[in-house]
């Protein structure tokens, strides 16, 4: 995994992650809870259909909320 920079509407969190291209089921965000919580609670209210635009790397991006990873405490959000 590659530690990217993402910024969805006001939250901007440095300590993301992203999926190398070769991984299984296309490119993935790693977003850590620790980084911002309340990012994270606004992720587990909001739907799996809802698109989220943002910014990674600075490239205009959508995601998708694919899963919680309890282990690690992170939403695994899924890049298009």
């Amino acid at each position: 995994m590659v530690k990217s920079s993402i910024r969805i509407g006001s939250y901007e969190i440095d300590d993301a992650h992203l999926s190398t291209p070769e991984a299984k089921g296309g490119d993935k965000v790693h977003i850590p809870c620790k980084s911002d919580p309340d990012l994270c609670m606004q992720l587990d209210a909001w739907d799996d259909l809802t698109s989220v635009p943002a910014v990674v790397d600075g490239r205009h991006s959508v995601l998708y909320k694919e899963k919680y990873d309890k282990q690690n405490d992170e939403w695994i959000m899924r890049l298009e």
